[in-house]
């Protein structure tokens, strides 16, 4: 009878010891990480970048652990699509909302533009004005409907020389023999990686702006480690509303040499 009594003792001890831990256990979310300065950093960069930073600040590390993990630009919306990507952070595209969930409140915006080597005489007013050049494009960047056609077009002529980094992206532009006249990308991230590469003074940001983008936290529909990904999202919409709000958003912005409003136009 005692013994039967000491073994019911024990038994409630460690079911209740199984419900305190499920109660405090943390959950894991797998957020693909990239190497796009300054908003995602490379591992090696003593700076975590203005999207990792913001969404530390922004999700509930009492309740997830973040994993950020460098995912191939080819495989990131499959894994979004299937749910082996928990977060990613996207600019908006209806197509996509077929797979996951948008957050309301930008993390940050951008804007799209041109670079060329900066002994070169290449001025763009418009799109046109693009018609004699060939073209560098950096493999999974998204551009506009327009810009989209042009370099269709000009692939077509073998008039495109295709990277697939950044930092290839320089190699071929600046090299004795350029692969290519003129590259598009997010301002912001041309700056910060010519920078970066010592290459500043060989490169030129043009005036033209290609497209401005607001990209935003995204959930797949198909995460198995976000059960409320609505809920999950409203709450970094309000973290981020209170960044911008007191001061803090600004901060990060200016420690990365960016300006509050145009990240946040």
């Amino acid at each position: 009878m005692l013994k039967s009594r000491s073994l019911k003792v024990i038994a409630a001890f460690l079911l209740n010891a199984c419900l305190t831990l499920s109660l405090y256990a943390k959950t894991t979310v797998l957020i693909d990480d990239d190497d796009w300065p300054p908003f995602f950093m490379p591992k090696n960069s003593e700076m975590k970048g203005i999207g990792k930073e913001l969404l530390n600040l922004c999700i509930n590390q009492q309740e997830y652990i973040l994993n950020f993990k460098v995912i191939p630009i080819k495989r990131t919306h499959k894994y979004m699509e299937v749910g082996i990507i928990d977060v990613n952070v996207l600019s908006f595209k209806e197509a996509r909302t077929k797979f996951v969930i948008y957050g309301k409140e930008p993390l940050f915006s951008t804007e799209y533009g041109f670079a060329v080597k900066a002994d070169s005489h290449i001025d763009i007013h418009s799109l046109d004005d693009l018609t004699p050049y060939i073209l560098g494009d950096l493999s999974g960047l998204s551009y506009t409907l327009e810009y989209n056609d042009i370099l269709a077009k000009k692939r077509s002529n073998k008039q495109v020389s295709t990277g697939y980094s950044l930092d290839s992206m320089f190699d071929q532009m600046l090299a004795s023999t350029p692969r290519f006249d003129i590259m598009a990308n997010a301002k912001s991230t041309i700056s910060w990686r010519a920078k970066s590469l010592g290459v500043s003074d060989k490169v030129k940001i043009l005036d033209f702006n290609l497209s401005s983008k607001k990209y935003f936290v995204t959930v797949s529909k198909k995460s198995q480690n976000i059960k409320n990904a609505q809920v999950f999202l409203s709450n970094i919409d309000s973290c981020l509303r209170e960044l911008k709000k007191n001061g803090l958003y600004q901060e990060i912005m200016l420690r990365y040499g960016l300006d509050f409003h145009l990240t946040n136009s």
